[in-house]
């Protein structure tokens, strides 16, 4: 199949054919100008060999292959009258191969973790219904780092099945020259926790497509922090290899702009994340059969831990995880689903060795259904969505899948006590674990009784920092990015 970045190929080779002919008046050595020519138009003709069945467009290719022919043997006299018909035939053949070759987008997704396909899943699913892409999925291989060692990790066949995954290994990325390639990951060197293979860094896969665009697997809190520390991604030397950044609001623009990303670059469209919490959640809650038991009829809290939180607050954080818990242990009406980031555990061995064994005892007596732990599940599970429908209020430090689950409507408890100035959303909207007016044991009592006290303020409340909340936003990435590049291209 003859892609766009191909066709523009042929056709480029066909107008240098063009500027060849204009340029005999000019040139003395009109045999080598004749040998450029006729190889030139044998190369455009293997292009198109097998993909196109025109006979009109073969004919007049092999009129002007003929004529540069004649003319290198001199068996033919140079004229104007002549030039002017050979370019002429050649505008001809442009146009032709314009309107036989079908604008069609050769596109492939590359993620790395399975986990974080969501963050292109609906964007996928757009180019899947477009007639105008072609699309592969190539997971790609990557490292985990601890402390003191890169274990290789490939997750291509844990996706959902109704995917089609091509092997890394078999994709080759010279031949393919992808119109576009997706990404959601592009630290390349400098993540401490994971590293992709060197020939998927980002300085390597814009060799060969001219539309690398990278949207994070992440949704950026909406949250202020000191030095802009959320934003530090856009600060790194790869951004300089992107074509096109996906942001999920226009606080995300701003700040990268401050980070030195040309404005350009930065296309503010929302998130596939929040697409699929949108499809996920617009239904109401839905308990998986799995979890029936332990969860029906129960105000059921997501309890969610970032991959850094243990590292970073070793005996803190762990206290806070058993203060959830209590929810569950005091309150018979309560149930807690704990998702801990899927990094969490390769974090601690990074940087806490010496809590993995502390860790691993927590989450095997939960899985045992220990008494220690009543109705709390935890959740390690490939897809974050069920997680999130089955609850019926969200507990974390403020970070990207609380973002998301602003787009449920449903209760938000902060557990860090950053400010509320902090917060680019109205703060009374949310409730705190450490307030002292209403604190953690209050909130479970009352909502286990069925009062919410701040519904009303949770009304439209994503749509404030975010964009495209309503499902939409990997078509609409998906159609910019086609704009983008036959504006390109054209």
């Amino acid at each position: 199949m003859i892609f766009l970045k191909r066709k523009n190929k042929i056709i480029n080779l066909l107008k240098t054919m063009i500027d060849l002919v204009e340029s005999f008046s000019q040139n003395s050595n009109r045999r080598e100008l004749c040998v450029d020519g006729y190889k030139g138009i044998s190369a455009v003709r293997e292009a198109i060999e097998g993909e196109l069945d025109d006979a009109a467009i073969f004919s007049n290719l092999q009129i002007v292959y003929d004529v540069f022919v004649l003319l290198e043997k001199q068996e033919i006299e140079v004229s104007s009258e002549l030039l002017l018909k050979l370019e002429t035939l050649l505008e001809i053949v442009i146009d032709q191969l314009d309107a036989a070759i079908p604008v069609k987008l050769n596109i492939v997704f590359m993620p790395y973790k399975v986990t974080m396909w969501d963050s292109l899943a609906s964007i996928y699913e757009s180019a899947m219904k477009d007639e105008s892409c072609v699309v592969k999925v190539v997971p790609i291989p990557y490292y985990k780092l601890t402390a003191d060692k890169a274990i290789p990790t490939y997750e291509g066949n844990l996706f959902p099945k109704d995917i089609s995954v091509t092997s890394y290994e078999e994709y080759d990325l010279e031949k393919e020259e992808p119109d576009i390639i997706f990404i959601h990951n592009a630290y390349d060197q400098y993540n401490t926790i994971t590293r992709v293979e060197e020939k998927f860094f980002t300085s390597n896969l814009r060799k060969y497509t001219e539309m690398l665009v990278y949207v994070p697997y992440h949704v950026t809190g909406f949250f202020k922090l000191i030095n802009d520390e959320q934003y530090v991604t856009y600060s790194i030397p790869t951004m300089q290899n992107i074509d096109k950044i996906i942001v999920a609001g226009q606080f995300v623009k701003d700040a990268a702009v401050k980070y030195g990303v040309s404005e350009e670059k930065i296309l503010v469209l929302g998130s596939p994340k929040i697409d699929a919490v949108y499809q996920a959640t617009k239904n109401g809650k839905i308990i998986p059969k799995k979890w029936k038991e332990q969860l029906t009829n129960k105000f059921v809290f997501a309890l969610d831990t970032n991959c850094m939180y243990l590292p970073n607050n070793p005996f803190n954080g762990l206290a806070y995880i058993e203060q959830v818990f209590d929810a569950a242990r005091m309150n018979n009406r309560c149930a807690v689903i704990w998702r801990p980031h899927p990094l969490t555990r390769i974090s601690l061995a990074h940087y806490v060795p010496q809590l993995l064994s502390i860790y691993d005892e927590i989450v095997e007596k939960i899985k045992n259904h220990s008494v220690e732990y009543p109705n709390i599940i935890f959740d390690d599970s490939n897809e974050y969505l069920t997680f999130l429908t089955a609850s019926d209020a969200y507990i974390s430090e403020p970070n990207s899948l609380m973002a998301l689950y602003t787009v449920t409507g449903r209760p938000a408890i902060l557990a860090s006590k950053f400010p509320a100035e902090r917060n680019l959303l109205p703060d009374n909207a949310f409730y705190r674990f450490y307030d002292k007016e209403f604190p953690w044991y209050k909130i479970t009592k009352a909502f286990a009784e069925g009062k919410d006290n701040k519904r009303a303020l949770r009304k439209n409340l994503a749509e404030k920092v975010y964009v495209n909340i309503d499902g939409t936003s990997g078509f609409k990435i998906l159609e910019t990015i086609k704009n983008e590049i036959f504006k390109t291209n054209s």
